[in-house]
């Protein structure tokens, strides 16, 4: 009798506390993954409702990083951070063995090989347009092929109160960074658009990259070529005490 294959165990960590995306995303990711894979979801219990700051992204790193110590030592495959500032992700490939992915970087990286230049349409401020590159594109080394960021001005746990509505505000903002920044590539710049590139792509008829999709399929390749991240650019953490105190 032929022995059934072990799924691939992946867990998706929303760095954030408010359940609210739980059970979309749980659906989500289990309805886009190969069917040799398995998603589980978790919440954080301590650090910020949503991300949308440098001070919520501090705030919820070392929470994630302890989420994906403990996936490792449960057997998970690989680990996806899912928010597109992709919180505590060099800190957790130091800390674990097993492929850890971030939304952001595997959303942009896919871009790259669709395009040449690129525009990245995020929750952020109502007409906010800047040129110039985000701490982030800069991070990853692709200043030169980046066209724009652009808000569309709703706060991150009210994007899913009119889905329709929030699809209207990134197709103008996206045909805006296509006509008037040069962009050829869109990618939404926030998990909390998962599923509305599709819509936004037939509207702006522009390749619109998914975050939590990219990051999906880069963690499904990563387990598939039985790679993880180089332990010379990301080497564990020596040993030493370190105190975390939880917030209240």
């Amino acid at each position: 009798m032929k022995e059934k294959t072990k799924p691939n165990r992946i867990l998706v960590i929303n760095p954030i506390v408010s359940d609210r995306f739980e059970e979309f995303d749980r659906n989500f990711f289990n309805r886009n993954a190969y069917p040799l894979f398995e998603v589980k979801v978790a919440n954080l219990t301590y650090g910020p409702a949503s991300i949308e700051s440098y001070y919520d992204d501090s705030l919820a790193a070392p929470f994630v990083v302890q989420k994906i110590l403990d996936a490792e030592k449960k057997g998970f495959n690989a680990s996806i951070i899912n928010c597109f500032m992709d919180p505590g992700l060099d800190a957790a490939r130091e800390a674990v063995s097993i492929p850890v992915v971030g939304a952001g970087e595997s959303a942009i990286c896919l871009a790259l090989m669709v395009g040449d230049k690129f525009s990245i349409i995020d929750p952020g401020p109502a007409k906010y347009v800047s040129r110039n590159p985000t701490k982030q594109v800069r991070g990853i080394g692709v200043e030169s092929r980046f066209a724009s960021s652009r808000g569309v001005g709703i706060p991150v746990l009210e994007i899913d109160r009119d889905l329709d509505a929030t699809t209207r505000r990134i197709s103008d903002e996206a045909l805006k960074a296509v006509k008037e920044d040069g962009a050829d590539t869109v990618v939404l710049g926030c998990t909390g658009f998962a599923g509305l590139a599709p819509k936004v792509q037939a509207i702006i008829e522009t390749p619109v990259i998914d975050p939590a999709l990219a990051a999906l399929k880069t963690a499904e390749t990563l387990c598939q070529l039985n790679v993880h991240q180089s332990k010379i650019a990301y080497p564990k953490p020596p040993e030493k005490l370190r105190k975390i105190q939880f917030l209240q």
